[in-house]
């Protein structure tokens, strides 16, 4: 891939991110079922790292082709300043993913150094969760849930890397019993739903994205999307949506009251507030089918928007739809005897070079 494709790449791909996220944004609001919403998110995330994957791997759509009426002269002056855009967005783009993975791995590690320091539940407080829950929801996939104490200020939260876990403040674990049932029930239902892989690809789209705000507004309604599944697994079983209530509102107090705290984990005030005012105003749950069409139109959105590639490229052919494979994968196709167009990695430096020894007007 030449610098002239990659800035083709780079600015086709920003643009076709940003109209994907603002349509599921619009499909999402039109989902009531917290769990289509959540469907909606994971759907929205995976095609935005297939599209990313499509265009590095598979050819581009060339509908026009708007540099035929340049002059040789004007074509070169083209080229020249896209190749120096090309290398600066390049840059620009890399660092930014650079700053990005460096703080998530930072975090990480800070995380990880830090739960580690969390002493596990006493035996007493295993067997309170046994009787509320039932032992069937303290494990996962035939593996054990490590339960932990966390500090008050960081409130419930569940965490996995290898190992499942759940943190519960000390007041949680050793409080009231129908407490402990609805907060248990809404961080067994974030490990049972795969909720942490799904912030994890969420955290690979932010960071291949960082640039559009829109994305980083989509990870925050993806993230409360997933807080609503978890809300109404909890209030579905409980006899009080009351209790939850003033349980979601006593952490929101706590994190306004200690709004400055370093681990990722611990959610914002108004996360609280906004999920709060949904189970306040919660009506009869709707149709959980409605998440199937709402993921089949995210993905024909998809895949119409894959075909929308801005024509940067002032030496792309103007006879051919489709340019040709790029090389790595057409190699790929012609290990398995599969005929594939790809690039001749000269195929621009020649045109450059007859552009620039073809004769102007003036010397004829």
């Amino acid at each position: 891939m030449n610098s002239l494709q990659l800035l083709q790449f780079m600015l086709s791909f920003a643009l076709q991110a940003t109209l994907i996220t603002l349509a599921t944004c619009a499909i999402e609001r039109r989902c009531e079922s917290s769990t289509a919403k959540a469907h909606v998110w994971t759907c929205y995330y995976l095609c935005m790292l297939s599209l990313f994957a499509a265009g590095l791997l598979l050819p581009k759509a060339n509908l026009a082709n708007p540099w035929l009426t340049l002059s040789s002269h004007n074509l070169l002056w083209v080229v020249s300043v896209q190749e120096i855009a090309a290398t600066m967005l390049l840059s620009i783009w890399l660092l930014g993913v650079a700053v990005f993975s460096v703080r998530w791995v930072t975090a990480f590690l800070l995380v990880h150094r830090f739960l580690k320091r969390c002493p596990q539940v006493s035996e007493a407080v295993k067997m309170r969760m046994r009787t509320v829950v039932g032992e069937e929801y303290l494990s996962l996939e035939g593996r054990g849930i490590d339960f932990r104490i966390s500090p008050e200020i960081l409130g419930p939260f569940c965490y996995q890397f290898h190992t499942p876990v759940v943190f519960l403040p000390q007041s949680v674990a050793g409080g009231d019993v129908e407490e402990l049932k609805q907060v248990l029930l809404h961080e067994l239902t974030h490990l049972q739903t795969r909720h942490p892989l799904q912030l994890f690809v969420q955290r690979i789209v932010q960071t291949l994205l960082w640039f559009i705000p829109n994305v980083w507004m989509a990870g925050r309604l993806a993230s409360l999307a997933r807080e609503f599944v978890c809300d109404d697994a909890a209030v579905g079983r409980s006899l009080s949506t009351v209790s939850y209530l003033k349980t979601l509102l006593r952490f929101a107090q706590r994190q306004s009251e200690h709004s400055r705290t370093i681990l990722t984990m611990a959610r914002s005030t108004s996360e609280f507030t906004v999920r709060a005012q949904r189970l306040a105003a919660r009506g009869t749950c709707s149709k959980e089918h409605a998440s199937t069409w709402a993921k089949a139109c995210v993905i024909l959105v998809s895949l119409g928007v894959s075909q929308l590639w801005l024509p940067t490229n002032p030496l792309d052919s103007p006879k051919a739809y489709y340019s040709p494979w790029p090389t790595w994968s057409a190699a790929v196709l012609h290990t398995f005897d599969v005929s594939a167009q790809d690039f001749d990695k000269f195929d621009a430096r020649l045109q450059v070079h007859d552009l620039t020894h073809e004769p102007s007007a003036t010397d004829l």
